[in-house]
């Protein structure tokens, strides 16, 4: 994490900064506590689903929020919607009372237009994220920059989470969980001062060409590479969230642990990812991106298969948990940080607003739409419902690997991809060539990088 913070210049470690606090508040208002929260007040699975999807279906307004960024600039519009979306997140603290006047179903309501209104508030702004971050991080500095990023946001995480899991022993009361809110609302505000402090962001005549919303994206929906890549990428966002949007009710519903254990052993993953993403980062930059996309989704398709012999009355289901958990969210992570990397490739500076825009709107989509699908499929099915999004979750992310080879113009291609397939000890071999990239022993992450590992 060091390491690649100091490879940043001024303005990038200045959105750090923000993020640390940004991703703080994010924890502790949205993150696998919420779904606990919605669990203590009995919310049913397929309301779980829609409380999830809240955030993901809310950034859709990204399609109709250009003109704000354009009149505002991406620093002035992210200020009012981030300081907005924590006020409104304070609504929250009405539960109680909401609770004792209208009884115990009203708190589902509380809870989600809360959530639902923060994210509102969060996707009108939202659309200036990437255009600002695109103005402040040099082209050299990216990968170091989504490491960074990824490290500091799953060290703080894994404090955080840590944190809730010591917070939430035993049988949790609905103050308790409250009090994390509370620390969230608290973060956020601190958030937003030091978003003030990062350079860049103002209104700029390049950000978005003058003209309707249709001659702003045109020259997007022309780039047919690039919506290939939108699309590609989209499915594997939704295979991954088919495993985490199930796997926290799964541990809690099926298995039976106590939030306390479910918060502890969602924390070994932030530990993975904040041991490995650097080694994920440099075979990304050695390797390209479609092949650090084909082995991270590799390895999260084997997690996702694992989980299938998960069985809740198993008496060793407790213990795999902790490996599965980790090496999900290390892949996961590997994914996300290649994934943005490589979009961030394909942008144009002179339509950097509309690539954005359409990136942020397709992946949310998908993303969005998922959890509902995971909470039905629960309430429909049972334990059949959680099993069939494990085995969802593993295939779509093998074809999503697979489909990189072909989409992602990043990297020497696989020669023979086919053939290869077809060759019985590849998996093998793969699995062997995911571990020693996790563990920082492949080549990518020695100081000499001369020696070739063609085909790996």
């Amino acid at each position: 994490m060091l390491a690649s913070i100091h490879e940043l210049g001024e303005a990038p470690r200045r959105f750090l900064f923000f993020v640390i606090f940004n991703v703080l508040s994010w924890q502790c208002l949205v993150g696998p506590m919420l779904i606990l929260f919605g669990r203590k007040i009995d919310m049913p699975p397929s309301w779980i689903g829609f409380l999830i999807s809240s955030m993901p279906i809310s950034m859709l307004l990204v399609a109709v929020t250009t003109p704000l960024v354009r009149r505002f600039g991406p620093k002035k519009l992210m200020l009012a919607t981030w300081l907005m979306r924590n006020l409104i997140a304070c609504s929250v603290f009405l539960m109680p009372w909401a609770t004792r006047s209208w009884g115990p179903k009203s708190a589902w309501y509380v809870l989600f237009a809360a959530t639902f209104g923060f994210c509102i508030m969060r996707a009108l702004g939202v659309g200036g994220w990437f255009p600002w971050l695109h103005e402040v991080v040099p082209d050299d500095q990216r990968g170091a920059y989504f490491s960074a990023e990824a490290s500091v946001a799953q060290g703080i995480g894994l404090i955080v989470i840590l944190g809730q899991g010591l917070l939430l022993r035993g049988d949790p009361s609905v103050n308790r969980f409250l009090a994390i809110y509370s620390i969230g609302v608290l973060a956020g505000i601190i958030s937003v001062h030091w978003m003030s402090r990062v350079p860049g962001g103002r209104r700029t005549d390049d950000l978005v060409p003058k003209g309707k919303w249709n001659a702003i994206h045109r020259n997007v929906f022309a780039d047919r590479p690039f919506l290939a890549y939108v699309f590609m990428i989209s499915v594997g966002f939704s295979s991954t969230s088919w495993l985490g949007a199930s796997l926290v009710l799964y541990m809690r519903d099926a298995v039976g642990l106590s939030s306390r254990t479910i918060m502890m052993l969602m924390s070994t993953g932030s530990l993975g990812i904040l041991l490995t993403n650097r080694f994920w980062m440099r075979f990304a930059e050695y390797r390209g991106g479609a092949r650090a996309m084909l082995k991270s989704m590799a390895g999260h398709a084997v997690a996702a298969f694992v989980c299938l012999f998960l069985f809740p009355e198993a008496w060793w289901t407790p213990y795999a948990l902790c490996p599965t958990i980790f090496f999900m969210s290390v892949f996961v992570a590997a994914f996300w940080m290649v994934a943005h990397r490589t979009m961030l490739s394909y942008v144009k500076t002179d339509g950097k607003v509309g690539y954005t825009n359409v990136w942020i709107f397709g992946t949310a989509l998908a993303v969005g739409v998922t959890p509902i699908a995971v909470g039905f499929a629960i309430d429909l099915w049972g334990l059949w419902g959680f099993r069939s999004c494990f085995i969802i979750s593993c295939i779509g992310s093998l074809c999503c690997g697979i489909a990189a080879q072909w989409v992602v113009q990043d990297g020497k291609p696989i020669e023979n991809l086919l053939g290869r397939m077809m060759n019985p000890v590849l998996p093998l071999r793969t699995l062997g060539r995911i571990a020693w990239i996790t563990i920082g022993l492949h080549e990518s992450n020695r100081p000499e990088k001369g020696v070739s590992d063609e085909g790996r």
